[in-house]
């Protein structure tokens, strides 16, 4: 009897749990296209059931908003990851009645079994104010900045921004500014959707083009030219029979910005290491106890939000109790993030105690962060390393040998050579007329040699990068060799994705704001590549990025990933002149 008992109440339970996790995997949830709005506009708002499908629907009452459509249905179907979801959304196109902070009510459905419910919803609505919208333009570019005031090696974020509110069907980026005092590193994860915001009394659809993590190399007021961009949207001239549309060429451009950068504060800590920005170490030693005989192996990672190159080698122990070599750079790489650029440096330490003894070891990184604008060290582990005296033969292999100067010494007086004499005249010798002549031709080569750059520099930059740009690709592709070496998956899309991107960039003069895999396909197409040439392009891309940003990154395809692109690469110079 009490076996029946437990097997029924651990079936139940059982039962029990298979429920809630089902349950647990639906959702109900309200959405609204946009937080603020103004009172002549529109706005849509969104149920949407997952993973379920729903009945009896009560949508909220809208006492507050005209309905000008809906609801409209709508289901789908989406995988991630190997992870599939579906979803059911109705849709309402509203138009506020009036300004003020405006409120939809909660809305239910069945699923399941179980009644659902979606939260209620708020939204501003603000007044219109018809002079200001009058005078603001209907689309403009800008160019936004983190920080307009920064110190040396400090990192800052450059997005380019589209502000629109007509049918935009082409964007052709004119000129890039140089970027003259700045070390300049594109970003792909940059968040690209277009929003609605507010600006000068209109709505506006914002895009982010393009986006780059900027590091100023000097200081002072440094100065960043307009982007410019021409603008091809749709639009409709009327007379008094029909309507017309046609595209419309729109010129743009961003105002002319400036960077006020400063020197780091003065004096600087004697163990600076050179880094700027927000800084994270870690610490591996590989032995807690040895004898004066051997060397101690300390890894030290650097990550943070700045430029890792401007990090030089520091002292990661007292130089009073220990001999250090020069370290290893076992990595030195830039990784991008939705919030900027990361850097990641890797080095590899051996120190010798000079004698034994207990020893605790806490390497530290000394940096200016630029959150607190002062200097800081980050050590954030101890090590406890007990040495013992050794027998006098070291147990490692490093190179100590110095280079000794030799001493200066007076040489014996030797004998003239055969055929010279003293008294000699200095024109009689040939070597005095190899003197004489070798100004002329010298000068004479130089004058050639500078002819010959005038004519490189009066090329057409664009002509000279699409001929090299297979050997600067070729020239990329070796640091995703040596990624593929180590079976580095991540590391190695990302180096194949970028050699490939600027190979096309070079090859077909693409600005960086352009570079996507819809651009690439439509230049190949006009430059009159075969179909097959543009699917291969695309399913490189698409293998990339799934790698990169769906975590997809196995180590089974980097060799033949390496060796498509090389090919797409030399089939390309082939095809295409």
């Amino acid at each position: 009897m009490r076996q029946t008992i437990a097997l029924l109440l651990l079936l139940c339970t059982c039962v029990s749990a298979q429920l809630k996790a089902q349950h647990q995997d639906i959702t109900f949830s309200a959405e609204l296209s946009k937080p603020r709005m103004l009172v002549n506009s529109t706005v849509e708002y969104r149920l949407v059931l997952r993973n379920a499908q729903g009945t009896d629907l009560q949508a909220p009452d809208f006492k507050n908003f005209i309905v000008l459509r809906g609801p409209s249905r709508s289901m789908g179907t989406t995988i991630i990851n190997g992870v599939g979801s579906s979803h059911l959304t109705h849709t309402w196109l509203l138009q506020p009645k009036r300004e003020g902070e405006l409120s939809i009510g909660v809305a239910t459905i069945r699923a399941a079994g179980r009644t659902y419910r979606a939260n209620s919803k708020k939204i501003q609505v603000l007044a219109v104010d018809a002079g200001a919208a009058a005078l603001a333009p209907p689309d403009f570019l800008r160019a936004e900045l983190s920080t307009d005031t920064a110190f040396v090696g400090q990192q800052i974020i450059l997005n380019l921004n589209l502000y629109s509110t007509t049918n935009v069907i082409s964007r052709n980026l004119m000129q890039e500014p140089d970027f003259d005092g700045f070390y300049a590193q594109p970003r792909r994860q940059y968040d690209g959707r277009p929003r609605t915001v507010i600006e000068n009394g209109r709505e506006y659809q914002r895009r982010t083009l393009g986006s780059l993590a900027l590091f100023p190399t000097k200081s002072g007021r440094i100065r960043i030219d307009p982007y410019r961009m021409v603008l091809g949207t749709v639009s409709y001239r009327n007379n008094s029979s029909f309507s017309r549309r046609f595209t419309e060429q729109i010129p743009l451009n961003t105002d002319t910005m400036y960077v006020y950068v400063q020197e780091l504060p003065q004096p600087r800590p004697d163990d600076f290491a050179g880094g700027v920005g927000s800084y994270r170490l870690q610490v591996q030693a590989d032995r807690d106890q040895m004898t004066t005989d051997d060397a101690l192996t300390l890894r030290i990672t650097v990550t943070g939000e700045g430029d890792v190159e401007r990090i030089d080698e520091f002292p990661p122990v007292s130089e009073k109790d220990w001999d250090i070599y020069d370290p290893e750079i076992l990595q030195e790489e830039f990784l991008d993030s939705p919030t900027g650029m990361l850097g990641r440096k890797i080095f590899e330490y051996k120190v010798v105690p000079k004698r034994s003894g207990v020893y605790n070891l806490s390497p530290g990184l000394t940096y200016f962060n630029v959150d607190s604008a002062r200097y800081v060290t980050d050590a954030p582990s101890t090590f406890k390393i007990t040495v013992t005296g050794g027998s006098g033969q070291p147990t490692y292999d490093i190179d100590t040998s110095q280079v000794v100067e030799e001493s200066l010494s007076l040489m014996a007086v030797s004998s003239l050579p055969a055929g010279r004499q003293y008294g000699m005249s200095a024109t009689e010798s040939p070597l005095y007329w190899i003197v004489f002549l070798l100004p002329l031709l010298l000068a004479g080569g130089a004058i050639g040699w500078q002819r010959y750059q005038d004519h490189l520099d009066n090329r057409d930059p664009v002509e000279l990068a699409k001929q090299r740009a297979a050997k600067a690709a070729t020239e990329r592709l070796k640091a995703a060799k040596t990624h593929l070496a180590k079976v580095e998956p991540r590391p190695f899309y990302d180096a194949v994705e970028g050699a490939v991107f600027g190979y096309l960039r070079d090859k077909f003069h693409l600005p960086v704001a352009e570079l996507s895999r819809r651009n690439v396909a439509e230049k190949l197409r006009g430059a009159g590549a075969l179909p097959e040439l543009t699917a291969r392009y695309d399913k490189l891309l698409k293998r990339c990025e799934m790698a990169l940003y769906a975590g997809q990154d196995s180590a089974d395809d980097l060799a033949d990933t390496y060796r498509e692109a090389r090919e797409l690469i030399t089939d390309t110079e082939r095809a295409i002149d």
